[in-house]
């Protein structure tokens, strides 16, 4: 249990470290979609824990362990998917794909089950993966209604 301690405050902290290379303006043009993700996936997981699809681990309290998850990878992970692929809407898919592929079918499940994160239930993989796709498509298409309402904002 000590190890998933040291493991939680890592997955917190290591992907944070890469925010200065984003530069501010791309930071935050997307913290926003990045944010509302983060949120909206919380709700998702506490649903889904109701509805027994997955089990969280007890993490460090008030944290559950996915929250370490949420607001550590996922929330910047989300931000460099943006940053790197906004607005190349087939690159977008066709990249989040292949990360879910290799997270979900090529050891990521493993590696969150082994230090306590979460453990799928009564889903399996491929749907754990519909999932995660229709995250992204939220992810993007929140993306593109900020866009939209910035440039209803700026006057000709």
């Amino acid at each position: 249990m000590k190890n998933s301690k040291v493991f939680y405050i890592m997955l917190l902290i290591l992907p944070w470290l890469t925010v200065p290379l984003l530069r501010r303006k791309s930071f935050q043009k997307y913290l926003p979609a990045a944010i509302f993700m983060s949120t909206f996936t919380k709700a998702i997981d506490l649903y889904g824990e109701k509805k027994k699809w997955w089990q969280f681990y007890k993490g460090i309290p008030p944290l559950d362990s996915m929250d370490f998850f949420n607001f550590g990878p996922y929330l910047i992970t989300s931000l460099w998917m943006l940053k790197m692929n906004y607005g190349k809407t087939l690159q977008y898919f066709i990249l989040n794909i292949i990360l879910h592929i290799f997270f979900i079918y090529l050891g990521g499940l493993k590696l969150v089950k082994q230090y306590k994160i979460f453990n799928l239930k009564k889903i399996n993989k491929t749907q754990y993966l519909i999932i995660d796709f229709l995250r992204a498509s939220l992810l993007y298409g929140f993306q593109y209604l900020v866009n939209l309402g910035h440039s209803k904002n700026v006057s000709p």
